[in-house]
């Protein structure tokens, strides 16, 4: 993990993310795309577009998270903050990252639980207070080229995000051009956090 997260400059997959909210046992489903890169030391520049079952984009770049929605035509930013750098390494979580690294922030634990054929788990549980109020654990499923074929993280709620890569493809060349929302010129830009 430690030679593959050092090596790591970008990345492109197939996604698919499950999210399941405990309280009303619902389970939703949500297929698309993601390119990722290392922009500068410490700093993760990435793209997912879901096109199925709606269409909706999410850059973060810059400590900053924008969300295209087509079908209404609209862009939100959100500053990030103080939370940018939490993102930035949540985000790399299993591409760019190695083993020291998490070690930083996270509890690392390789499971002996392991369902998925073909792969290591690996149990990260978060150190830090203000992401244990967010982040129960996170579970990584790595590939024998230690990057993550699924990941899984636990909310404190009982609520869960499953993501499942395929097509996975590590250092391609990703033009920076790539990492762009759609918008037009007629597009509406909104600031929900101010």
């Amino acid at each position: 993990m430690d030679a593959a997260g050092a090596k790591f400059r970008d990345m492109s997959a197939h996604v698919k993310q499950v999210s399941y909210t405990a309280v009303i046992k619902d389970t939703s489903e949500q297929d698309g795309t993601v390119r990722m890169m290392k922009a500068a030391p410490g700093e993760i520049r990435g793209l997912v577009e879901f096109t199925s079952p709606d269409h909706k984009y999410y850059l973060f770049e810059k400590r900053t998270l924008k969300t295209y929605t087509p079908n209404i035509d609209t862009v939100q930013i959100i500053d990030l903050g103080k939370h940018g750098e939490e993102l930035d390494q949540f985000l790399s979580i299993g591409f760019g990252t190695t083993g020291k690294e998490l070690a930083k922030s996270y509890k690392v634990e390789v499971a002996d639980d392991n369902t998925v054929a073909g792969t290591t788990l690996v149990k990260l549980t978060p150190t830090a207070p203000d992401v244990k109020k967010y982040l129960s654990r996170i579970d990584l499923w790595l590939s024998d080229q230690n990057y993550p074929v699924q990941e899984k993280l636990w909310e404190p709620s009982g609520d869960t995000v499953t993501v499942y890569y395929t097509d996975v493809r590590i250092n391609p060349p990703i033009p920076a051009d790539n990492f762009r929302l759609p918008v037009k010129p007629t597009t509406k830009t909104e600031y929900p956090a101010k």
